[in-house]
């Protein structure tokens, strides 16, 4: 009853409309973002308490760097989507801001929103706010804007990909330690694993942008190539994982590597997409075994996506149930 409830009665779409100023921030990527801080936090904690697990205190601190960063990546989010509305059309993507919001208003909001986001963190430190502005730096404007535009370029795109992937892993680093080398080589297997999602990320898009000739690896190299790249980054992550006596990342990216194997020989779109949902989901679930309040934070986002996506356009996304 209460299913039916929230999934046919027909006040809903009168409701969903005012949660577009919120999906514009692309709620859906928050995930690997969350992932990312979290996986800094558990590394950097086991410095100190080598097996605890069910960390259940709450910390005003972490929940504001946790907010305060989530918000300055939507605003680079919005970034990307403004610079991508061509490409977006071509490979068939919502574009909300030719549907639902106007350019003009999504370049105030973006702004807005980085405004608010250094507000929640001043109180979290100075470090803080340095990492989230060198984010929105790396990923907003190096990443989407003129001059730079270096998601154009296959290899830049990837650093930079990289380098958001470790700004995200110091923030959560330092929210239990101060930061030193040794995050960054505890870092290296996670990042390999982010840098392995983000390069399978651009495999859906590739009809688009040659149509744009934005040159990103699968493009440039192909399907079969991308893949094998990604399943060596995520071979390697394991192996750095067991030597860094990491049990998260090494469990989860040996739990992953299968699926990578396979889209070798497969090249199929849906297991494709199987692959990054499944990769991003295994690291999550080892995750919450340490941080039980992640899991609340993905479960709430998880299902308010699919509450959107389903009112706002009739579609059933996020999903892991695929068609062929």
């Amino acid at each position: 009853m209460i299913k039916n409830f929230l999934k046919y009665h027909p006040i809903h779409k009168k409701l969903v409309k005012y949660l577009d100023s919120l999906f514009i921030l692309r709620p859906s990527l928050f995930f690997p973002v969350w992932i990312m801080i979290a996986s800094g936090m558990i590394t950097s904690s086991m410095q100190n308490d080598r097996f605890r697990i069910w960390i259940n205190e709450f910390n005003l601190n972490t929940f504001l760097v946790f907010l305060g960063v989530t918000i300055i990546c939507g605003a680079t989010f919005i970034i990307n989507q403004m610079q991508d509305i061509v490409s977006d059309q071509e490979n068939d993507k919502l574009v909300l801001f030719k549907e639902k919001m106007t350019q003009s208003t999504a370049d105030r909001f973006y702004k807005i929103l980085m405004i608010v986001s250094i507000i929640i963190l001043i109180p979290t430190g100075v470090i803080n706010i340095v990492l989230g502005l060198l984010l929105f730096l790396i990923w907003g404007v190096l990443y989407n804007l003129k001059p730079f535009e270096f998601k154009q370029t296959p290899i830049l795109g990837a650093i930079i990909n990289l380098m958001a992937g470790l700004i995200l892993f110091l923030i959560g680093w330092s929210l239990n330690v101060d930061i030193n080398f040794q995050a960054l080589i505890l870092a290296a297997p996670y990042l390999l694993c982010f840098t392995a999602v983000s390069v399978l990320t651009a495999i859906p898009d590739m009809r688009g942008d040659k149509k744009i000739n934005k040159n990103t690896i699968p493009v440039l190299y192909g399907e079969r190539i991308t893949i094998l790249f990604a399943a060596v980054f995520v071979l390697i992550a394991f192996g750095l994982g067991y030597q860094n006596d990491d049990p998260i990342i090494s469990t989860a990216s040996l739990v992953s590597l299968p699926f990578y194997v396979f889209n070798v020989f497969s090249l199929k779109l849906n297991n494709i997409l199987r692959t990054i949902r499944f990769s991003i989901f295994n690291l999550g679930f080892f995750l919450m075994s340490v941080y039980p309040y992640l899991f609340l934070a993905f479960f709430v986002n998880f299902y308010l996506v699919k509450y959107y996506y389903w009112h706002r356009f009739d579609l059933h996304y996020i999903s892991f149930l695929i068609e062929e």
